[in-house]
């Protein structure tokens, strides 16, 4: 029966002992070989040619000492920047919670104007001659003052149109015109309704009646 069992090739071999040979420096191996095997590692170490461009190099870039003063100047403006806004947010926040509170019943008082002005009213057609409405009219008027006092402490502040004033449509509303020989024109003839104005700002300009001759 033939002998079954797996030989090693020789030519396998012969294989492995010249692959080994290429790599060692023996006897066997050709000097040139070698010469330009120990070139290439050292091209490699030195690492010739991988940043080149053209036959040149280029230039290593050494870091300089920091300009530290440069640096402290920079950082202390950036850091003076931050502060101001800082403030400017903390003053907008501190002016948006007081406009907040201030007119939070702003919505209620300009409900509240037409009883105002239903006073007012009742207070001009009120003769003070008359003994029979004397005591009606004085308690309207009381009854007026204390509406107004009590509304003056969450900054409400009546902005009157006399007669004879100059018309300023920053502050007047004009129904309408009228002749009247004793006034210029556009001058306010007379006031049909109060204007008021809720801590500085205008809420209802005062409704008025201007000359035109």
């Amino acid at each position: 029966m033939a002998d079954d069992t797996l030989r090693p090739d020789p030519a396998d071999k012969a294989d492995e002992e010249l692959s080994a040979g290429d790599w060692s420096v023996g006897s066997a191996a050709d000097p040139q070989d070698v010469a330009n095997l120990e070139s290439a590692k050292a091209d490699a170490r030195n690492g010739l040619g991988d940043f080149a461009t053209g036959d040149e190099a280029l230039p290593e870039i050494e870091p300089g000492p920091p300009d530290w003063e440069s640096e402290a100047v920079r950082y202390r403006d950036l850091y003076l920047r931050a502060l101001a806004e800082e403030e400017n947010v903390r003053r907008r926040f501190r002016k948006e919670q007081q406009d907040a509170a201030r007119f939070a019943a702003e919505r209620l008082i300009k409900d509240l104007l037409p009883v105002l002005d239903n006073l007012n009213l009742a207070l001009s057609y009120a003769d003070p001659a008359a003994p029979a409405v004397k005591a009606l009219a004085e308690g309207v008027r009381m009854t007026l003052k204390g509406c107004l006092d009590l509304l003056a402490e969450h900054g409400l502040a009546e902005v009157r149109a006399e007669r004879g004033q100059a018309f300023d449509p920053n502050l007047h509303e004009a129904l309408g015109q009228e002749p009247d020989a004793e006034l210029p024109d556009k001058a306010v003839t007379r006031e049909v309704a109060r204007g008021y104005s809720l801590y500085g700002r205008l809420i209802r300009p005062a409704k008025v009646l201007v000359a035109k001759n």
